[in-house]
């Protein structure tokens, strides 16, 4: 991946969040809410960064695991499926993390070695997200106590929402002078 094409998705990511938010509040908050538990939003998120992980697992060369490599493969593997049975609650909070985690590296190593100083910006906003997925991902209900307060007030739901838009617009700006 390339650094225009790191920077347009996440610039998009937060266009889409940012539009939900300031066009239709109440429905971002119906949908939003009832992600953090539903089982085929845990299928789909947790199932996706299980393998997606599992995939960066098996293109390891030989120095980083050696012999080991394809045991980490079952192990991890194993350990996907077993949270779908044992971890049920807030999984798909958990599996979202985990995409942003490995996201923000795809995004981070674009940047890497590139010359233009408003590459920052990308890098920035991606540890931004690497922080909050960490604590996401450790404390998967901290998602529906943030959700909660955002919605609970129309300008805080405004402010998030410019926010974003102003992220979105930043970046766009920021690949304009790659």
């Amino acid at each position: 991946m390339n650094l225009y094409v790191s920077t347009y998705i996440l610039a998009a990511v937060f266009a889409v969040a940012a539009f939900a938010l300031f066009a239709r509040p109440d429905a971002a908050k119906k949908y939003s809410m009832r992600f953090l538990r539903s089982k085929t939003a845990s299928y789909v998120t947790f199932g996706a960064a299980t393998l997606w992980f599992v995939y960066l697992l098996s293109q390891l060369g030989e120095a980083d695991f050696g012999d080991i490599k394809a045991l980490l493969i079952v192990l991890f593997g194993g350990a996907g499926l077993l949270a779908f049975k044992y971890l049920p609650d807030f999984l798909s909070v958990r599996g979202a993390a985990i995409i942003a985690l490995l996201a923000c590296r795809a995004f981070i190593d674009s940047a890497f070695m590139q010359e233009p100083p408003s590459r920052l910006l990308l890098v920035s906003v991606s540890y931004l997200i690497v922080v909050f997925a960490l604590y996401i991902g450790t404390l998967p209900y901290r998602m529906r106590d943030i959700l909660e307060w955002i919605f609970a007030s129309g300008r805080r739901t405004k402010a998030c929402a410019a926010i974003f838009a102003a992220i979105f617009a930043s970046l766009i700006c920021a690949s304009l002078m790659y």
